[in-house]
């Protein structure tokens, strides 16, 4: 994809200014795009965080060492979303993982994306779902 697709995935991601990391990747837990690190083990666990609502929601999800809690938990929509544990909301960071299905080929891929204070789940996920659309559902 050397001057594909995903160059121009990794571009959009980076101008997403209001989300602080994005990773995009596939059910194998190959990387698509990204603006950030995140472990090859945390992106494999969440390849299957949607298998089970209960560990979700009681394990959280994990990036680099940091633990989120889950808040919300969509499969219908294939969404799951939470935060840091933090006394002070403008502490704390938010965490978005989305399940959407690539347009070409019907596999599931994944966006995660983490955001902070000022920006809250109201704004950061629906345009988490808005790029996804353009990136994932209609290529």
């Amino acid at each position: 994809w050397e001057g594909g697709l995903e160059d121009t995935m990794e571009d959009s991601l980076k101008q997403q200014t209001e989300w602080n990391r994005a990773v995009i990747f596939d059910e194998a837990g190959t990387i698509l795009a990204k603006t950030a690190e995140v472990s090859a083990g945390d992106i494999s666990a969440m390849t299957s965080a949607f298998n089970d609502r209960d560990t979700t929601y009681g394990n959280g999800l994990n990036v680099n060492g940091t633990n989120y809690e889950v808040h919300r938990f969509y499969e219908d929509q294939g969404l799951i979303y939470g935060r840091t544990h933090s006394v002070d909301p403008q502490n704390g960071e938010g965490i978005c993982l989305a399940r959407v299905k690539r347009g070409t080929t019907g596999a599931n891929n994944f966006a995660l994306i983490t955001y902070r204070f000022p920006i809250l789940s109201a704004k950061a996920v629906p345009d988490l779902q808005a790029w996804t659309k353009e990136w994932i559902t209609n290529q």
